[in-house]
């Protein structure tokens, strides 16, 4: 009979929004906590002729560090990633990250994968990348994407942005 004289109560509460009772708040908020940075960037040339066949394959470690008490599994984890260098902004290509990665709370976990881009698809791109590649200039490469994890179920979206200075 008490629990029914609650009833009122827990149904105000839930009504008016009290965060301390809405449990998808406080996933969003701790999947804006993580932290994502590139943890490696490996590129690969190979080259061939005619050049238009050559390729360059760019492998990123994407780490992914979650502080938070909550569990998260990753349902899409990618973006574009950029080329900086001497003041400009260049797009390289968009990359994806396996999906399913667990994030275990209090942890940190890397996923890889790899980007492949040929000479054509990179023709005004390949002498500024080549520096870097072979460090002769500096650049910063710079992933800008989303991330889109679960938890129990619930499907929460982040922005996912790291990068990391290479070719100096």
């Amino acid at each position: 009979m008490r629990a029914l004289g609650l009833l009122p109560v827990a149904g105000l509460l839930m009504l008016s929004g009290c965060k301390a009772l809405d449990p998808v708040a406080m996933y969003r908020e701790a999947a804006r906590n993580l932290n994502f940075s590139l943890e490696r960037i490996v590129p690969k040339v190979e080259l061939a002729f005619p050049l238009e066949r050559s390729r360059i394959r760019i492998g990123l470690d994407l780490g992914i560090e979650n502080r938070s008490s909550v569990r998260f599994v990753s349902r899409v984890l990618g973006g574009k990633l950029h080329l900086e260098q001497g003041g400009s902004s260049r797009p390289i290509g968009f990359i994806s990250f396996p999906k399913g990665l667990e994030l275990a709370a209090n942890s940190k976990r890397t996923s890889t994968a790899e980007l492949a881009l040929t000479y054509a698809d990179l023709r005004e791109l390949w002498e500024p990348l080549m520096g870097v590649i072979q460090k002769r200039q500096g650049g910063t490469f710079r992933l800008d994407g989303e991330a889109e994890l679960d938890v129990l179920g619930i499907p929460i979206k982040v922005p996912l942005r790291a990068s990391k200075r290479s070719g100096d």
